[in-house]
């Protein structure tokens, strides 16, 4: 922190950037890291919306993400199977119909697909947010729902990291 708060100083004492610059610098930054955030909320959340596996299928990195609370480790390879079998994670993300989940008697609210759930809610709200957590660039997208139908208050998170070729999913609920 010291050396960082004096090569900064030194920058200014010499004339190399004003303060006014490097203010303005950061604060282009981060307009920059939160449109860059937006694009990808929009992007994301668009392609869930219209059931677009192959391009949701373009965000999973070749070692894969981890999906649901348990953080189960799924593959690249086994991400893309599940998507042509329509079966697994293709259902929690796309189709309602095959996803098979335990019954519970006490809830009479049946599973719904995200995308279920983004395009047929009586509320839907969706926000991202981007933050560096131990050197990786992340990017944190947010739905809450609302529907009648499927279980009630319902939030969703999407965790992206920044890959050099781009955004790329690191974790599922």
């Amino acid at each position: 922190m010291f050396s960082r708060t004096y090569a900064f100083a030194l920058a200014v004492l010499i004339g190399l950037c004003s303060p006014v610059a490097a203010q303005s610098d950061f604060a282009s930054q981060k307009t920059s890291e939160q449109e860059s955030a937006s694009a990808l909320e929009r992007d994301f959340f668009a392609a869930l919306r219209e059931g677009n596996a192959d391009k949701i299928l373009a965000y999973v990195p070749e070692r894969g993400i981890n999906v649901g609370a348990d953080e189960q480790h799924e593959t690249r390879n086994q991400v893309e199977q599940q998507f042509q079998l329509h079966q697994g994670l293709y259902c929690k993300l796309f189709d309602s119909s095959c996803i098979k989940a335990a019954i519970d008697l006490a809830n009479s609210s049946r599973s719904c697909s995200y995308r279920e759930l983004l395009t047929h809610s009586d509320e839907v709200h969706t926000a991202s947010s981007q933050l560096t957590r131990e050197g990786v660039q992340q990017a944190v997208l947010v739905a809450r729902i609302q529907n009648k139908q499927c279980p009630s208050d319902k939030l969703i998170d999407f965790i992206f990291n920044l890959h050099a070729d781009g955004w790329k999913l690191f974790s599922i609920p």
